[in-house]
């Protein structure tokens, strides 16, 4: 009977609400869903949530950085837990919104891998990714000409562009991803 109660609870949840239980059970922060796609988020598969229908997946990280950008591309949340092998599993959190162009690809799940340093490092990220989301909702980009991209990957390095100069340090291959999205959210704030 409880058993029984508790499916039907999970089934009157919306897709929303079903990954933020996801992430919750399994010990993750959630990330801020840009408020006007939050009601369009659907459950595409187990660890698979977006706003927009997936034909490649989202471990596919280059797939979706090199993706056309311009005013016809639509706003959209990717949402996942993917990879192969034993050690090669990532969250991906990716973001179109505006002119923000912003692509989270943090190590998560593998065999080898430290759960607890992993889980931090999204909570830390998610956070960042969080404030920089807000910015951008409420951001007049009229004095922007092109889109702001961030890129942060635990395997294939992070950086982030925006006006047309790009920004990746000495060793941009072992940069933490928190420390982009810092400089990320700080050019982002001195630009309003």
């Amino acid at each position: 009977m409880v058993a029984r109660l508790r499916m039907t609870s999970k089934m009157g949840m919306t897709d929303l609400e079903k990954a933020k239980h996801l992430f919750k059970t399994s010990g993750l922060a959630f990330p801020k869903i840009p408020e006007k796609l939050a009601t369009e988020l659907k459950k595409r598969d187990r660890w698979l949530f977006s706003t927009r229908e997936i034909q490649m997946s989202p471990y596919n990280l280059d797939f979706y950085v090199n993706e056309p950008s311009g005013p016809q591309e639509e706003d959209y949340v990717v949402l996942a837990h993917s990879g192969h092998g034993i050690n090669s599993y990532a969250i991906q959190y990716y973001v179109v919104l505006g002119f923000l162009r912003m692509f989270l690809h943090l190590g998560w799940g593998g065999v080898y891998s430290n759960a607890e340093a992993d889980s931090a490092r999204i909570r830390s990220c998610f956070s960042l990714a969080d404030e920089i989301v807000k910015d951008v909702e409420s951001f007049d980009a009229s004095h922007i000409p092109e889109p702001m991209s961030i890129v942060c990957s635990t395997f294939y390095g992070s950086h982030w562009s925006a006006l047309g100069e790009m920004h990746r340090g000495k060793d941009w291959d072992r940069i933490d991803p928190a420390k982009v999205l810092e400089e990320a959210l700080d050019w982002l704030r001195n630009h309003r």
